[in-house]
């Protein structure tokens, strides 16, 4: 997305609720937005003003961030909120279970009060947040899809589907303009409730989450998704090392997505899955006549294993006899 692309995401000056080089003057308001949280300023460098505008649409706050400075925010006051944040100027990061979410201009990332994240900005960041009832979007897929899920909503983490996120951006534009251009007409409560229920509607349809599978029209199941995506990952990466981290932020999910996914996918947990197939490349090189001039310990360690012993070990209880047994029987020629 162009730096230009986002100019009409920007509430006007009109929606100002700080505009402050002091923290403290602009903490109440930044908790009675988006809750209580903790401050960790990076650098002691002098910093811009804060600039904080913020509107509401029924039950959904949309709020405009811009701290002025390298900190990291850490949200302890996101009890059943669902917030979306899209970033409209300069990047951010998100750091999720572990794992750190790059945020470039028009990305958006969803994160939920159990995903603990820590929000990174940069003193040039400036960031579009929607907070959302979480519960409020659970009775709202009820009565949308006449289902009653047994489950807590868990949005995927990334909007990663260029598709869904053009429109979710679009959806955004058309809010920020709709406020920008209200003046001092004074919308009905019909109006908020439509516009509340289009946002809600957007993103049960459009992002994928726990809620999706069997709906019609809606987003590609998320566990098969992020399974898909972190298997390319491994298999593009098998011989060097990789990180639970790794798998997890190719796949677009925090670790404990992934491991669900992985799950629902009928297979092992992540790492279990990279030794899986890392163990049945070495098997086929090791009866592999191309191979044979190798030793064991270099084709093992071709294949991102780098302690012998506990290769060996995995080895024999994958296969029933050791590296050594694969390749001295591969090696016998027939009578």
């Amino acid at each position: 997305m162009r730096p230009d692309d986002q100019a009409d995401l920007f509430l006007s000056d009109r929606f100002s609720k700080v505009a402050t080089t002091d923290v403290l003057v602009a903490r109440p308001v930044i908790e009675q937005l988006q809750g209580s949280y903790l401050a960790h300023p990076r650098t002691s460098k002098p910093h811009r003003e804060m600039q904080i505008r913020a509107a509401r649409f029924g039950e959904v706050s949309i709020s405009t961030f811009a701290f002025g400075r390298a900190v990291d925010i850490t949200p302890t006051g996101l009890e059943d909120a669902v917030v979306v944040t899209t970033a409209i100027k300069g990047r951010a990061g998100i750091a999720i279970d572990g794992s750190t979410f790059d945020v470039d201009i028009g990305d958006t990332i969803i994160v939920h009060a159990e995903d603990r994240p820590v929000f990174m900005y940069e003193p040039d960041t400036e960031v579009l947040k929607l907070r959302f009832h979480r519960s409020h979007l659970e009775q709202f897929f009820r009565q949308a899809y006449g289902r009653a899920p047994r489950s807590t909503l868990r949005f995927e983490t990334a909007m990663s589907d260029p598709h869904t996120a053009a429109r979710w951006r679009s959806l955004l534009r058309f809010l920020v303009l709709t406020l920008n251009g209200a003046g001092a007409h004074t919308r009905t409560m019909l109006e908020l409730a439509s516009i509340e229920q289009m946002l809600m509607l957007t993103l049960l349809n459009s992002q994928p989450h726990n809620y999706a599978a069997g709906l019609p029209g809606s987003a590609q199941n998320v566990g098969s998704t992020a399974f898909e995506r972190a298997s390319d990952f491994i298999r593009q990466h098998l011989a060097s090392d990789i990180a639970l981290a790794d798998i997890a932020q190719a796949a677009c999910c925090s670790p404990r997505s992934l491991a669900r996914a992985f799950r629902d996918a009928g297979e092992a947990p992540p790492m279990q899955y990279v030794r899986k197939l890392r163990l049945e490349n070495i098997r086929r090189e090791l009866l592999a006549p191309a191979a044979w001039r190798k030793t064991v310990a270099d084709v093992a360690f071709e294949w991102g294993y780098r302690h012998l012993g506990e290769f060996n070990r995995q080895y024999r209880a994958a296969f029933g006899e050791t590296p050594s047994q694969t390749r001295d029987g591969a090696c016998v020629l027939p009578a």
